[in-house]
């Protein structure tokens, strides 16, 4: 089940949120009852969330569960008797990423072990067909933040395996994140009034995340796929026109950017709608004036987790500059190869750590006495770029769009064949959305006459209805488009 599909938006939700909110009230259920029920509904809630579209592997998410409550009451009674629990968190953090690269790296690592074999004539393996679960490789990741901070005594285990399935299963961030630390929602798990508003800010998130995608990056989706699609004779070095390559670079930034950032916005709403405050996952990264800065603004839980877990762990920056650009190297290769079983995403990571490099050694201090104009466009300029090797298919496709960025004749595929009228009216929209618009005119209106702010007030509440109604507009009119991360 999707968070932008009509079975959710007008079944499922309405559904949880009165049986969520109406049965204690009903019931009269205060303290540890209430806890009880609401954690209880949650983790079966969620449960059929998952299982609605990936049925047969809905055991394996449980498994999972099962498996990590018990590393983490292990490590607990380790602990209780003054004993190491280094030997089961690596057996902890074994077990989750074999788990994860069965699902999602086996055919890759085979399919590379045959062509090398091939190479010198030697049969290679068989090629399975495996499956990739939904939501695989956020939820393998919590697991592994979860068990190692119990191991390193940085969060209490709860001994409640309730409480622990609604933190895994939590079906808000179940499927694409944000990466949620049990530190964060620790105390959530037995208390989370919600109020009215802190519900009404749900709400108003939920209709951003839902017109961010439905409204903003289904429309760049189609431009984007018009200039960089996977037929083949969009492949060929000589189709795309410099300027069709440029306006899909710019059209797949921003359908990525408004996709995950959309489903972001959905799952801190939904959040709030049930009592829990997830961290934010975005913060304006098409405003940064460097790679560094855009790391700290882009999919925040996922560089943070591999900030903590390692990059810290390896060192950091405390041994060196060689051994911090190791370091540096070694974290986007594996942020790379996270995000899909393909040398695309390796070369993307790498390709990110190679700035981030760059700007330590020097090219950030050039970059800070730049104009504020050079700075921008130089961020989104190596960022815009970096997505062709994220967005390509093979390295093939990689060397044909990067050619066609500059190329002056021979082309036989136009900005013009990309652009279309919807095009028009979400560019102009998109580029305005990237800019933090909102929070400053907050910031504004917060010294100015009540009657300004209430005037404010009226105008975000209309935006936010007409976010709902075009939303709804769309998914009357058109079929589902799944979310990019669905595929991480």
């Amino acid at each position: 089940m999707y968070f932008n599909s009509p079975v959710f938006l007008y079944v499922f939700l309405p559904a949880a949120l009165l049986t969520y909110h109406g049965v204690p009230a009903i019931l009269n259920l205060r303290g540890s009852p209430r806890t009880f029920f609401t954690n209880a509904f949650l983790f079966a809630a969620s449960l059929f969330f998952y299982a609605w579209g990936e049925l047969a592997y809905v055991l394996v998410l449980y498994g999972s569960l099962v498996v990590n409550y018990g590393f983490a009451r292990s490590a607990a009674w380790l602990q209780a008797r003054d004993r190491t629990t280094r030997p089961l968190a690596v057996l902890a953090v074994g077990a989750n990423l074999a788990l994860l690269i069965w699902f999602k790296y086996a055919g890759f690592l085979a399919a590379t072990l045959t062509a090398s074999l091939g190479a010198f004539g030697v049969s290679g393996v068989p090629v399975p067909e495996v499956h990739l679960p939904l939501g695989i490789s956020f939820f393998t990741f919590q697991a592994i933040s979860y068990i190692l901070d119990v191991c390193r005594k940085e969060v209490p285990t709860e001994r409640s395996f309730l409480k622990f399935g609604v933190y895994v299963f939590l079906f808000p961030h179940l499927i694409a994140g944000p990466i949620v630390r049990y530190r964060d929602i620790a105390a959530q798990l037995t208390v989370r009034p919600v109020g009215l508003e802190r519900f009404a800010e749900g709400v108003r998130r939920l209709g951003i995340g839902l017109a961010k995608k439905l409204l903003l990056a289904d429309t760049f989706a189609e431009a984007a796929d018009a200039a960089f699609g996977t037929q083949a004779r969009f492949i060929a070095p000589g189709d795309l026109s410099m300027a069709a390559a440029w306006l899909g670079i710019l059209c797949y930034s921003l359908q990525i950017y408004f996709d995950f950032s959309g489903y972001s916005d959905m799952a801190i709403g939904l959040g709030k709608m049930f009592g829990f405050d997830f961290l934010e996952n975005f913060r304006y990264p098409y405003i940064a004036e460097s790679i560094t800065e855009f790391w700290r603004r882009w999919h925040i839980s996922l560089s943070s987790w591999f900030r903590d877990y390692v990059y810290v762990p390896l060192g950091g920056n405390r041994a060196g500059a060689l051994a911090t650009y190791r370091n540096l190297l070694i974290v986007f290769a594996l942020c790379g190869i996270w995000h899909g079983a393909n040398w695309t995403f390796l070369l993307w990571g790498l390709y990110h750590g190679l700035f981030l490099i760059l700007e330590r050694l020097g090219f950030g201090a050039i970059l800070a006495r730049l104009p504020r104009p050079l700075r921008h466009g130089y961020a989104w300029v190596a960022v815009g770029c970096g997505w062709i090797l994220f967005r390509a298919t093979s390295l093939e496709q990689v060397g044909g769009i990067f050619r066609a960025l500059g190329r002056l004749d021979g082309a036989t595929l136009f900005a013009a064949d990309v652009w279309n009228p919807k095009l028009a009216l979400a560019l102009p929209a998109g580029l305005l959305a990237c800019l933090p618009i909102v929070p400053v005119a907050k910031r504004w209106l917060a010294d100015r006459a009540a009657w300004m702010r209430d005037a404010g007030a009226v105008l975000g509440a209309i935006g936010i209805a007409a976010c709902y109604l075009g939303a709804s507009l769309q998914l009357a009119g058109k079929s589902y488009s799944p979310f990019i991360y669905f595929r991480f």
